[in-house]
């Protein structure tokens, strides 16, 4: 199965040099000079325009267009436009049904939208299909946020007892803080043990636990932000990290 985290980082870059034989368009070079300078807005003008003119030369266009519109124009802690973005997914996903980057991207932006039960049956479609562990991820993500934790902690042992996890990845983006990492699937999936302790008021059980996500993956955002917020509350006197 195809590393998605290398399409999210690349795609552009990828299609560049299957296409360095070709004359591009002045809408790509205005694209590749854009993204080099990380002007993202101009970046999707010209993305646009390119899957205008010619989108079977630049059939991936539509893939970074639903990217750049999730992952780079939004405001803090929220995706500005979801609606553009999922736009672009469906497109995509009608062009090639087989789409699976498409999908997961869709899946986020669904969440993002409240619209949990449409975005816990695409990932469920996408784990049965490719069995990665990103797709788990997000299914127990939903079922925490819906107060299945039940549910979520048997996820979490089922996924803790398979000798695989030590070498599994979960894919996760952050676009209030344009982050994306591959963070180890023990630490992802402790994560939600975390949240659950910290639910039922053990705080020392979940700073604990957080503790032991970063023992797994050290530069791990969420298990960081969370010891940070943690820390901050209880030098206010709050006691409970921020959820």
């Amino acid at each position: 199965m195809r590393n998605i985290m290398t399409i999210l980082a690349g795609i552009s870059l990828l299609f560049a040099c299957n296409n360095s034989d070709k004359k591009h368009t002045q809408n790509y070079r205005l694209f590749a000079t854009a993204r080099e300078a990380q002007d993202y807005q101009t970046a999707i003008t010209a993305l646009t325009l390119m899957s205008a003119e010619d989108s079977a030369r630049y059939p991936w266009a539509i893939d970074s267009l639903a990217f750049y519109h999730f992952f780079y124009m939004n405001i803090p802690g929220f995706v500005k436009n979801p609606v553009t973005a999922i736009h672009y997914c469906d497109k995509g996903i009608s062009a090639n049904p087989e789409n699976d980057f498409l999908k997961e991207l869709k899946g986020k932006l669904l969440i993002s939208q409240g619209k949990d039960t449409q975005a816990l049956e695409l990932f469920t479609s996408l784990w049965n299909k490719n069995k990665d562990y990103t797709y788990l991820w997000e299914m127990t993500f939903i079922n925490l946020a819906k107060g299945k934790f039940a549910e979520c902690d048997s996820v979490l042992k089922m996924v803790l007892s398979q000798p695989e996890a030590a070498t599994k990845k979960v894919r996760l983006t952050h676009p209030e803080v344009a982050l994306q990492e591959n963070v180890d699937a023990r630490a992802a999936f402790l994560f939600f043990d975390a949240l659950i302790k910290n639910n039922q008021g053990n705080f020392i059980g979940a700073a604990e636990t957080l503790s032991k996500c970063l023992e797994f993956a050290p530069t791990f955002y969420l298990a960081k932000k969370g010891i940070y917020e943690m820390q901050q509350n209880a030098a206010a006197g709050k006691g409970s990290p921020q959820q």
